[in-house]
């Protein structure tokens, strides 16, 4: 089986643990990723909502710049900013690990820090987290884009940058859409669920859910069990919208971006990375087809990304 997911935390959390990518106790490691004939990860360096945004930012290029040499002394893994970078851990069998980043706050009113990502090689930028920043406000707010939180948009299309709405609020997400279609350009979720399903804040509507799927978007499911259910939490909780998406029409949308080493707690049998498979022979038990686990679990976010990495 192929693995593409479009969200965890793992690089702040090593970065804080001290922790090596080879071997660890958190929920993402290489050696937990050894079942995948293919591997593919955006790891993204969550922004301290504890600290300012210029500490954040300092705390941004600290953590990424571990991260990277992290894996500069791992053999069987690489940073991947590239088309073909994505390309070649498919035919290669290697750990390719892809730059994101949490929350844009970081920013702090300086776009030239955007090309700083760009050389960084971040292609996923999610652009809010909690409460109001300088770029917007967040899901639990009903605050828009600032001034400059548009600029921040539409300097990611230029730079081939993802935005992604994950965090965002329903006034940020309209409007981020609303500049994808007037630019040509793909908005994504790297990690929510549907409101349908469980009437959380961090979920997508439906209407949410098909407007990104109409700019070329695509949307990963989230493991967080706060926003996967109100009661016990499990595989089927996680199934259940996965499903929900697909009625919607997601077929070619819908991904995974299980929040690996960013939430507190797993649905149950969920523990870790090596787990997903049981999730992908529960949704075989449920009559959910094999092509339509596949593009789940890897060939959307393949296509999206070979699609739009530049």
């Amino acid at each position: 089986m192929k693995l593409f997911d479009l969200h965890c935390d793992t690089p702040y959390e090593m970065a804080h643990k001290n922790a090596s990518l080879t071997k660890n106790d958190l929920h993402i490691s290489l050696d937990k990723t050894a079942s995948y004939s293919a591997y593919i990860q955006s790891a993204a360096v969550w922004s301290d909502c504890r600290l300012s945004d210029e500490d954040a930012w300092g705390e941004y290029l600290r953590i990424s710049e571990r991260f990277a040499q992290e894996i500069a002394h791992c053999p069987n893994a690489f940073i991947g900013r590239t088309a073909d970078d994505v390309r070649r851990a498919l035919n290669t069998g290697e750990r390719c690990f892809i730059p994101a980043v949490e929350d844009a706050r970081i920013l702090a009113g300086d776009l030239t820090r955007l090309s700083i990502l760009q050389k960084n090689g971040v292609r996923f930028l999610t652009l809010t987290w909690a409460g109001e920043s300088c770029i917007g406000g967040s899901h639990d707010t009903d605050k828009p884009l600032t001034d400059f939180g548009r600029s921040v948009v539409e300097h990611c299309f230029d730079l081939h940058i993802i935005p992604d709405v994950s965090h965002a609020s329903r006034a940020v997400t309209a409007e981020a859409l609303q500049m994808a279609k007037a630019h040509g350009k793909p908005v994504i979720a790297t990690h929510a669920n549907a409101f349908s399903v469980h009437p959380h804040t961090r979920n997508l509507t439906d209407g949410e859910f098909r407007a990104i799927a109409d700019c070329g978007g695509i949307v990963g499911i989230s493991l967080c069990p706060e926003h996967l259910t109100a009661g016990n939490c499990g595989i089927e909780s996680v199934a259940d919208h996965i499903r929900h998406y697909i009625r919607l029409g997601g077929e070619d949308t819908v991904c995974l971006g299980c929040d690996f080493d960013g939430i507190g707690e797993t649905p149950d049998g969920l523990f870790d990375v090596s787990c997903l498979i049981r999730l992908a022979d529960h949704l075989s038990t449920a009559g959910i087809p094999s092509r339509m686990i596949d593009k789940l679990f890897f060939d959307n976010a393949y296509g999206f990304a070979t699609g739009n990495f530049q």
